[in-house]
C-alpha cells in the first residue's frame, strides 16, 4: 500500500447504496481508501486471531496485504438509540477512536498507529461504523512495569489530557515503552489536578505495587488524599449494586 499520504488523515464520501453514504477516514488517498472499504464489506477480511467476539464489542486481529491491523467493531454503540441520534451532531465511536489515536501521535505518545474508520449513515444517522488501527506487537504490561506506566501518564497529564480506564491491562510495552491501547482521551478543563490524581488513584487500583513509585509530593497532596477516598466511595458503590443485583437473581 504506498498510496499513503504525508500529515493529518482525510474525509471521503462514499455512496454504495441510493439510501446511505460511507464516510471513510484514512490514511490513504481517495482511491486506495475506497478500495479499503469494499475489501473489508464485500471481502470481509479473515479474523485471525479474536480477543473478543460479543454483544459489545468485536476485536480481532486480520492481515490486509502484509498489514497487520486490529479491527473493532463497537456493536452496542453502534445499535444504541440515543448514540446513533447523538451522531446527527458528531462523528462514530469508531471515528473518535481513530482521531484519539492521531491526536496521541501528534503529541509523541506511544499509542497503535491510526489505519482507517469508516461509518455509515443513513438520514445523517450512524448505524453502522468500524475502526482498523496497525496491531501492536508487544507484551501485555506487568507489575514490574509499573514506573514506564506512570511516567506515560504523568507526561500525558502534562500535556493537558488524561485517558479514560487507566488500568494496567490497558498498556502494552513495546521496546521499553509503554504504549497506550483502549483509551479515550479527554481535554483537562475543570478542575485538572483532581482528575489526574483520579487517574492515578484508579491505576494504583490495578497495580498497587506503584504506589511506591509515586513522588513524596504526589502521596501528600491534597488532590491525591481526595481521589483516593472517591475511588473508595466509588468502589464501594458498585460492589453495593453488585450485590443487590445478585440478591434479586436468586430471589
Amino acid at each position: 500500500m504506498n498510496s499513503r499520504m504525508e500529515g493529518r488523515a482525510k474525509r471521503y464520501r462514499f455512496q454504495l447504496n441510493p439510501d446511505s453514504d460511507w464516510f471513510v477516514y484514512s490514511i490513504f488517498n481517495s482511491e486506495e481508501s475506497h478500495r479499503l472499504l469494499f475489501e473489508f464489506l464485500e471481502n470481509r477480511p479473515e479474523l485471525d486471531y479474536v480477543f473478543r467476539d460479543n454483544w459489545r464489542t468485536l476485536s480481532a486481529k486480520i492481515t490486509l496485504g502484509n498489514e497487520a491491523l486490529l479491527l473493532k467493531v463497537p456493536r452496542a454503540r453502534n445499535a444504541r438509540r440515543w448514540e446513533q441520534l447523538l451522531t446527527l451532531f458528531r462523528v462514530s465511536d469508531a471515528v473518535r477512536s481513530f482521531q484519539h489515536l492521531e491526536k496521541m501521535s501528534s503529541m509523541g505518545l506511544p499509542a497503535p498507529e491510526p489505519f482507517i474508520a469508516c461509518e455509515k449513515r443513513r438520514l445523517g444517522v450512524v448505524n453502522d461504523a468500524f475502526v482498523c488501527y496497525r496491531f501492536v506487537d508487544g507484551r501485555r504490561a506487568e507489575s514490574q512495569d509499573a514506573g514506564i506506566v506512570l511516567d506515560a501518564l504523568r507526561k500525558l497529564h502534562g500535556l493537558g489530557y488524561v485517558r479514560n480506564d487507566a488500568q494496567l491491562a490497558n498498556f502494552l510495552i513495546q521496546e521499553g515503552a509503554a504504549v497506550f491501547i483502549d483509551f479515550r482521551l479527554k481535554k483537562l478543563w475543570l478542575f485538572p489536578e483532581l482528575k489526574k490524581a483520579r487517574e492515578i488513584a484508579r491505576f494504583l487500583r490495578s497495580c498497587p505495587e506503584a504506589r511506591r513509585l509515586l513522588t513524596t509530593s504526589e502521596v501528600s497532596s491534597f488532590w491525591f488524599r481526595l481521589a483516593h477516598r472517591l475511588e473508595e466511595f466509588s468502589v464501594a458503590r458498585r460492589n453495593f449494586k453488585r450485590l443487590i443485583r445478585n440478591r434479586k437473581k436468586i430471589d
